[in-house]
């Protein structure tokens, strides 16, 4: 018969369950830790993955050419990439963050005509474009929001507008070219009648001074047709390097002005070359000249000068002149329009065409009041 067991035994059996068990949460929990530290290393694998494939894909979506604005189901902009900021000029935390009908004051959906498709950029200017909307779904089908890609059609815009006008001016020059010759034979005859009046008719006689209006008028009727068929004849260019200051020096010896009202400072380095035809480029500048001269009405200042930029030179006049509006400005260099009372309005519509010739490119900018800024690039000559 066995004898019943002390409080003491008791104890320790007790003791040595509680250890037994002990051991086993220890166990436990040592596995418990490994599994835990096993979870977050994958944990942290597929997060460095996720990071990866996030940066890939923004990666890629700031380096297409396409401009990319994506849009919440409120229409809020989630999205505005690199391009969307170089066609657009607004920055991406200018963006996003707000209605899209509030940065661009249209609806997000693109038109259905290609003409009205425009977005409006930070300058105010409509941009045309050319867009297509998608719709963006998770994997359930449930619809997260809206993405629009684009891209900027200003310069085919601007391309097909110089195709029409170079298909008008091609249609004026046919035309003026008909007119000049039609118009110079019997204004040959005008001017050679005028002259024997001239011989026959005495200084003193009140009708001299008819005669006289009648061939500065013939004078310069001819010499709008002179300048008609220059504009209408190809440009024949002779290219050689030509220095900068040669070219505005030869113009300014032609150039007929009051010396006491306006100021003319040139400050074109003598090292700078053109490739350039130098009898043309001095008409341009001639031309120009004359301009600046012709727009300042008392007191007033031109200066000249000439940049280095790289592969090219630009060489720029600017006047303290009255100036032209944006209207004006715009149709500087189109055949017959002059904002002068005597003015033929071929000037600069040729100094376009010899610019062209070059393979240059002439520009302008002003401001009523402000006077005016011509530009004109050229080709360095190494």
């Amino acid at each position: 018969m066995n004898e019943p067991t002390t409080d003491m035994e008791t104890l320790v059996q007790a003791v040595e369950a509680l250890n037994r068990s002990t051991h086993a949460w220890e166990a436990a929990f040592r596995g418990l830790q490994k599994q835990v530290l096993q979870l977050d290393q994958e944990l942290a694998e597929k997060n460095r993955e996720l990071a990866l494939t996030s940066d890939y894909l923004s990666s890629l979506l700031e380096s297409v050419s396409d401009g990319v604005i994506a849009v919440n189901p409120e229409g809020v902009v989630t999205r505005f990439n690199r391009a969307a900021t170089l066609i657009l000029g607004h920055a991406r935390d200018e963006v996003e963050g707000r209605p899209f009908s509030e940065v661009f004051d249209r609806d997000f959906t693109a038109p259905v005509l290609p003409s009205a498709m425009l977005l409006r950029a930070k300058s105010g200017r409509m941009t045309p474009i050319s867009e297509r909307d998608s719709t963006v779904l998770d994997a359930s089908g449930r619809q997260w929001g809206k993405v629009k890609t684009f891209h900027d059609l200003s310069e085919v815009t601007a391309l097909r507008e110089q195709v029409r006008q170079l298909d008008r001016l091609a249609a004026i020059g046919e035309m003026a070219a008909t007119v000049a010759h039609e118009i110079r034979n019997p204004l040959g005859g005008i001017r050679g009648f005028a002259s024997f009046l001239a011989q026959d008719i005495p200084e003193s006689d009140p009708n001299r001074r008819l005669v006289d209006k009648i061939l500065v008028g013939a004078a310069s009727l001819d010499k709008i047709v002179t300048e008609l068929l220059e504009y209408t004849r190809p440009v024949a260019l002779t290219l050689r390097p030509t220095s900068c200051a040669d070219i505005v020096s030869s113009a300014l010896a032609f150039l007929t002005y009051e010396a006491d009202r306006i100021q003319i400072d040139s400050t074109v380095p003598t090292h700078l070359k053109v490739l350039a035809d130098p009898g043309m480029m001095r008409q341009v500048f001639l031309n120009v000249l004359i301009n600046a001269v012709q727009s300042i009405n008392g007191p007033g200042r031109i200066s000249i000068q000439a940049e280095d930029c790289g592969n090219q030179v630009q060489l720029s006049v600017r006047d303290t002149g009255c100036g032209m509006s944006a209207e004006q400005l715009e149709k500087l260099c189109s055949p017959f329009f002059t904002t002068k009372e005597k003015g033929t309005g071929l000037g600069m519509a040729l100094c376009q065409k010899i610019i062209d010739g070059h393979g240059g490119r002439l520009s302008a900018e002003s401001d009523p009041g402000q006077g005016t800024a011509i530009h004109v690039i050229l080709s360095k000559a190494e």
